[in-house]
């Protein structure tokens, strides 16, 4: 059994040491680090540009570059803001401009539907009052009859006879 264990361990030793030299020479030939041979055949030109390494340094320039790249951002969104708001303050100001017009046209319609309305007024008030003065002068020259049935009801009817007198001379 001994034969069989040493055996194993060995193929696996084997295997590995296999995997680990495919792994070096894979990296020394042209690997994403260019490795030694890696210049030879392109190096690493295409493959691995963003998987370099960077400094804090270029890292921290990195950070300020996209700062900036974000106020530049936001800034031109503001300016973007600030145009369209002066559009629709525009656009408001001419509809508001348009109804004042309107309104004011309105305005001078209903001021003559109103005066021919006071002078309309006028007239009936004053048509009316000397119909009502009318009224009076005629009830002031006749006198009040009552009919016979209002005043006695169920006594008949009742003649009236002009008087005959004679003249005097």
């Amino acid at each position: 059994m001994a034969e069989f264990t040493s055996r194993g361990q060995g193929n696996l030793n084997t295997v590995l040491g296999t995997v680990g030299t495919v792994g070096a020479l894979g990296g020394m030939l042209g690997g994403c680090n260019g490795g030694i041979l890696g210049n030879l055949w392109g190096g690493n030109r295409g493959c691995c540009e963003g998987d370099q390494l960077v400094n804090r340094y270029e890292n921290s320039l990195l950070m300020q570059i996209a700062a900036k790249d974000g106020e530049n951002a936001l800034l031109r969104s503001q300016v973007y803001t600030d145009g369209k708001l002066v559009e629709i303050v525009k656009d408001y100001t001419s509809q508001i401009n348009n109804l004042a017009a309107e309104v004011r046209a309105n305005k001078d319609e209903q001021s003559q539907i109103n005066l021919q309305q006071a002078v309309y007024n006028g007239t009936n008030t004053a048509t009316i009052g000397c119909i009502q003065q009318q009224i009076a002068a005629l009830q002031s020259l006749t006198k009040l009859i009552i009919p016979n049935a209002s005043v006695c009801p169920g006594w008949g009817n009742v003649n009236i006879t002009p008087a005959t007198t004679t003249p005097a001379a």
